[in-house]
């Protein structure tokens, strides 16, 4: 009997552990680098700001569908002026270092992320639209041709917060000080998160396009770094109802990647000249559903 019992209490810790969720290798909980929080309130209240929409676009050199993907979401930013706005995943999965391609596009953020959201490389191209559930499998990335009909189902939202942000020069080679300023310009009562990336534009390198390769292919909004935890900077996580005029504000210094050689493979920044920043609020609970975005140059 006591054999039986010990059998049968093994097992079930070997299925307990089985069945407990894995956090995937590189997926930060907390900020890293060096923060400042504050908060407090206004009287005097902004204007809301117009809310844009975020698209998160899973890419890559080696997928001879994705230059349509990043056609149709070129034409729709050009239709519907500051009101989108995206970065590109180079995720692994067709995406894969080969000359006559000069740049690695590949980086741990790319392939941590598409985890986060997806439990892996999602197909080609599809993409997160203000992270809205799409109502079936996979959760986040829509299919390519639901990328309109989606996007104008939420072109007439508003913001119940305005981003402020802005980044100086500390004065060390390559750092930044990085400020985020969230301003509730109505009440909100989910729990948010803070998220920034760094993103390239303007780098002209080897693309396969139906089957075709094209050497001078322009890719933009290449996401170099995640500068925040993957799933982003919890705020004001204290205060159940953020009131009209609330005020948060994060202080971050960043210093920029450098550009890695590993074998042939040159990956990372290639023109510092052509760097945005991306912050983006998000709700942290069982909804990541994205609440406002805004880009700067850096």
């Amino acid at each position: 009997m006591k054999i039986r019992i010990s059998t049968i209490i093994l097992a079930m810790a070997l299925l307990t552990g089985c069945n407990k969720e894995q956090i995937p290798t590189g997926l930060l909980l907390h900020d890293e680098l060096n923060t400042t929080d504050t908060t407090y309130m206004i009287t005097n209240i902004p204007s809301a700001q117009t809310k844009k929409i975020f698209v998160e676009e899973a890419t890559g050199v080696r997928c001879p569908n994705c230059p349509t993907g990043a056609d149709l979401l070129r034409n729709l930013e050009a239709i519907n002026p500051n009101k989108i706005i995206s970065a590109s995943i180079y995720s692994p999965f067709l995406n894969y270092f080969q000359p006559p391609a000069q740049y690695d596009f590949n980086n741990s953020d790319d392939s941590t992320l598409v985890f986060f959201l997806n439990n892996g490389d999602p197909s080609k191209p599809e993409a997160t639209i203000d992270r809205l559930e799409t109502g079936g499998t996979p959760k986040y990335f829509f299919d390519k041709t639901l990328w309109s009909s989606t996007i104008a189902g939420i072109l007439s939202k508003s913001t119940p917060l305005n981003i402020d942000l802005s980044a100086t020069p500390t004065g060390n080679t390559d750092e930044f000080l990085i400020k985020s300023k969230i301003t509730f310009t109505d009440t909100f009562t989910a729990e948010l998160g803070i998220s920034i990336y760094l993103i390239e534009d303007h780098v002209v390198d080897y693309q396969d396009s139906m089957a075709i390769a094209v050497l001078n292919y322009e890719h933009n909004h290449i996401l170099r770094k995640i500068i925040t935890p993957i799933s982003g900077s919890s705020f004001l996580s204290t205060i159940t109802t953020k009131e009209k005029g609330r005020v948060f504000e994060k202080f971050t210094t960043f210093t920029l990647p450098t550009m890695a050689v590993l074998g042939t493979s040159p990956r990372g920044i290639v023109n510092k000249s052509n760097l945005k920043l991306i912050c983006f609020v998000h709700k942290t609970g069982s909804s990541k559903e994205v609440i406002h975005v805004e880009e700067i140059d850096l």
